[in-house]
């Protein structure tokens, strides 16, 4: 497991719950952003308090290698967080596959950076923990992140319809998949 993994430009890391008042105002500066395409959060998701226990979670998760989030940070600042990736619902064989989700910082849009620390996500995935196929769940007003999925060679399989709460209310999202052409278990 890569719990540190670099790439040109940026620092991957899986983090712990020392950081959760970063994580906390990372949320809270990219509310607007996220909020419209985001699961329904639960009413104190905005308080140290949740981002605390949620990041105790997601590491034991990723020891166990049921998921795996990646903090994203520029080489060029590396004590700024800039965005997560994270593979969720990791399932051996004979499933071999995961989700895919991303997220980052609005003041760093348009600079590839979530491209290329999906890149290397998707590598960790492919070769570390042998998944065969990752999927991607997007709303279908979300271009932003369906233009991501497409430059990374996601491929469109349809509509899950009201497959997801966004704001209270069932939403249908648009799913995606990546296929690992080199699987072997």
């Amino acid at each position: 497991m890569s719990f540190l993994v670099e790439t040109d430009r940026l620092i991957l890391k899986v983090e712990d719950e020392s950081i959760a008042k970063k994580v906390l105002l990372f949320y809270e500066e990219n509310k607007k952003y996220f909020e419209p395409y985001e699961a329904t959060r639960p009413d104190n998701f905005y308080s140290i308090e949740y981002q605390t226990a949620a990041m105790q979670c997601e590491y034991t998760e990723a020891a166990k290698a049921h998921s795996l989030r990646y903090y994203i940070y520029p080489k060029s600042e590396p004590d700024t967080l800039i965005g997560t990736v994270n593979f969720a619902n990791i399932r051996p064989h004979p499933f071999a596959s995961t989700v895919i989700g991303y997220k980052l910082h609005h003041d760093y849009w348009g600079n590839g950076y979530i491209t290329e620390a999906c890149l290397a996500g998707i590598n960790i995935m492919f070769s570390d923990y042998r998944m065969h196929r990752i999927e991607g769940k997007v709303a279908p007003d979300n271009t932003r992140s369906i233009h991501v999925l497409e430059r990374l060679g996601f491929t469109y399989e349809g509509t899950e319809y009201k497959s997801v709460e966004v704001n209270g209310t069932f939403t249908d999202h648009r799913r995606y998949s990546l296929l690992n052409n080199d699987y072997h278990r």
